[in-house]
């Protein structure tokens, strides 16, 4: 059986004898050493079965799927802002996924897991992606660069970053200045950021033996 680590999105191949029938259970990525978890459900089915056992798993193929390491959610409304953000995105090497509402981008969310996420608040005008974010298991919230923006924001500033529990903050305007090489330089700094963050926590849980 084949299985999408979360993290790195790399396909192990699991021997079905080895599978456990009636538990859940977990194993190490072979390529980034990340622990996946694997549903009990999952582990009693066959190859052909699989997807439709991920279908049935609802929100927790989260756990299963990844989006995969060149993929972003993108969660503005079409504008000059967001085709600066896509473009920047193909700088860096990220193919985006556009959803058109909020509800397309939840169900996104709930079925891959993104090295980075934008949020525009004008197109999370009830604040449920930014909630679901918040309320995102740990273990993936931490493998996602989440980035905010909004027109009341400063760009780069740490501590409203913080407080939004984000990773990057942009001021919306900024997007739409005549010089477009801030988008790159933004997403550069903060995908760095992100991956050196969780660089540092990844080997401090190694070292009291908890990855």
């Amino acid at each position: 059986m084949k299985i999408a680590c979360p993290s790195c999105g790399n396909n192990a191949n699991l021997p079905d004898d080895k599978i456990p029938k009636d538990k859940d259970f977990s194993f190490k990525c072979p390529k980034c050493g990340t622990s996946v978890p694997v549903k009990a459900s999952a582990g009693n089915a066959g190859a052909a079965d699989f997807e439709s056992n991920i279908a049935d798993m609802g929100s927790d193929v989260s756990m299963l799927q990844a989006g995969g390491g060149n993929q972003a959610l993108v969660c503005i409304a079409p504008s000059l802002g967001r085709n600066r953000i896509m473009a920047g995105l193909e700088n860096v090497g990220l193919k985006a996924h556009v959803p058109d509402t909020q509800a397309q981008a939840l169900k996104n969310l709930e079925y891959y897991v993104y090295p980075l996420v934008v949020i525009d608040d004008a197109f999370d005008t009830d604040k449920i992606i930014t909630a679901y974010m918040n309320n995102m298991d740990m273990f993936l919230r931490r493998k996602i660069c989440l980035i905010r923006l909004g027109p009341g924001f400063e760009t780069g500033n740490a501590m409203t970053a913080l407080n939004l529990s984000a990773n990057y903050v942009i001021k919306s305007q900024d997007l739409e200045m005549e010089d477009a090489s801030l988008v790159n330089d933004v997403l550069a700094v903060a995908l760095s950021e992100h991956e050196q963050m969780y660089a540092v926590f990844n080997d401090s849980m190694k070292a009291v033996g908890k990855a």
